[in-house]
């Protein structure tokens, strides 16, 4: 049984058709993938490293934000000197004024790191040691209770009177 011919025509013309998108989406894929990007500059990764060690000893999102202004302002500045044609004298304004934004968000980050991970630790202390003080004074508040509770029964047998039948 061989079939109707029209019927594998069609399928070998579908088999075909979605072959080729296949592959045309894949060239677009790796041409695309392919293309050099635009990196930021090294120092700029190396500021961005400081920024996630200083989140990760605590520093709060509020300080976070800040530093994150300054390194959008640098990428800003940094893709705008990229774009300019041939004009080296403002290039080099702009990657001065880069490289400026950079250093600050190099020493801020740096000093968030020291300041959060000494508040993280004081926090860290301040939590063991009222921990320790609140099972301390729960013991002492069980103790006394207990020591009432047994003061009272006492008294309160004393105080029984018995009747006679």
């Amino acid at each position: 049984m061989e079939g109707d011919p029209v019927l594998r025509t069609r399928s070998f013309l579908i088999i075909c058709i979605v072959l080729a998108i296949l592959l045309s989406l894949t060239t677009r894929t790796i041409i695309s993938a392919s293309q050099p990007t635009e990196e930021p500059p090294p120092r700029f990764g190396r500021a961005l490293d400081l920024v996630h060690r200083a989140e990760a000893a605590g520093a709060t999102h509020e300080e976070i934000a800040g530093l994150a202004l300054l390194l959008n302002k640098a990428l800003q500045l940094s893709e705008e000197a990229a774009r300019l044609p041939s004009s080296e004298a403002q290039r080099a304004l702009l990657l001065a004024q880069v490289d400026d934004i950079l250093g600050r968000v190099e020493t801020e980050a740096t000093r968030l790191e020291v300041t959060s991970s000494q508040r993280t630790s004081a926090n860290r202390v301040v939590a063991y040691v009222s921990g320790g003080v609140a099972a301390f004074l729960a013991t002492l508040a069980y103790a006394y209770v207990g020591y009432g509770w047994r003061r009272y029964r006492v008294k309160r047998t004393f105080q029984m009177r018995i009747f006679p039948k």
